[in-house]
């Protein structure tokens, strides 16, 4: 009766060396930090960031944010030692993005700094667009948040929640490319096959921005569930390859998903989640269509 016992043995030892694995690429990003820092007191700062980096990509990997974090945040300061404040500012924006999501302690510290930044670089934006500044007045949102979602889902307007996605989700970088699979009769198909293309040539944002559409229409179709699933997918891919504004979008749809579903907690959290890094995209548009949801979403 023991013809099964080699079974248990190798899932054991799988288990084992999967465990060993995780703690050999935790100590090499560790290492890396290490060697990182004594480059930079060389002065060798390209080779120093280029070890940061590789560190942070390996935290991220093995879900470690809090050092994904505190890298993010000391390229952040590396860059201001040097005078490159807009570069600074796009690593401290990505810390403190992790920040706020895995709600980490070194969040307003973080905060201040893209503050100061943002004070001494009026023009300076999160794109790259050096000449727009953000019209989003965080209390104007969160006196939405504050009112609280309906509590009559019988009373929500599904339509007018869905016309308000379709012009977010309209808004995604892919979308131009991608957004005519809707059109289909079996549109899953089409963009199923359009994910393995891009699967196949390693364009990441293209099967990110696949997925969020495959999302949107199942939750066309009232497959809350499996929307939110595709949704979720979207995030992380986002997130992995650090496009800001689809990590967004992706956040704005999780947070509607789980309002339809009834768990508004967590629907509030990811609406909020979204809104703090509209702050620093500058893109108009998105703030505008972000709000015309929220709006729609809450009383």
């Amino acid at each position: 009766m023991g013809i099964f016992d080699r079974y248990q043995s190798t899932d054991d030892t799988i288990k084992k060396y999967l465990k060993q694995l995780w703690e050999y690429q935790e100590a090499e990003a560790d290492l890396m930090v290490e060697i990182a820092t004594l480059l930079y007191e060389d002065d060798a700062i390209d080779d120093a960031v280029g070890f940061l980096e590789r560190s942070v990509r390996i935290y991220g990997e093995l879900g470690l944010y809090e050092q994904e974090a505190s890298i993010l945040d000391l390229m952040g300061d590396v860059y201001v030692n040097i005078g490159e404040n807009n570069t600074a500012l796009q690593y401290y924006i990505k810390c403190h993005q992790i920040c706020t999501a895995k709600d980490l302690p070194i969040n307003e510290d973080v905060f201040n700094k893209i503050q100061d930044l943002e004070g001494v670089e009026q023009t300076s934006t999160k794109m790259g667009n050096e000449t727009s500044t953000s019209s989003l007045d965080e209390d104007s949102y969160s006196e939405i948040f504050d009112e609280g979602f309906s509590e009559d889902m019988e009373k929500v307007d599904y339509e007018n929640i869905g016309s308000k996605l379709d012009d977010i989700i309209a808004l995604l970088d892919e979308y131009a490319v991608y957004g005519s699979y809707q059109k289909f009769d079996n549109p899953m198909a089409h963009i199923k096959e359009a994910i393995e293309m891009s699967r196949s040539i390693g364009d990441d944002k293209g099967e990110a921005g696949l997925v969020l559409i495959m999302g949107d229409i199942s939750l066309k179709k009232e497959e809350t569930e499996k929307s939110l699933d595709y949704f979720k997918q979207a995030l992380e891919k986002f997130r992995k390859i650090g496009d800001d504004k689809g990590e967004t979008i992706s956040r704005l749809m999780v947070g509607t998903a789980y309002f339809l579903l009834g768990e508004t907690d967590e629907g509030s959290t990811y609406l909020r989640e979204s809104m703090e890094i509209i702050k620093f995209l500058h893109d108009d548009k998105l703030e505008k269509a972000a709000m015309a949801l929220l709006k729609s979403i809450y009383r």
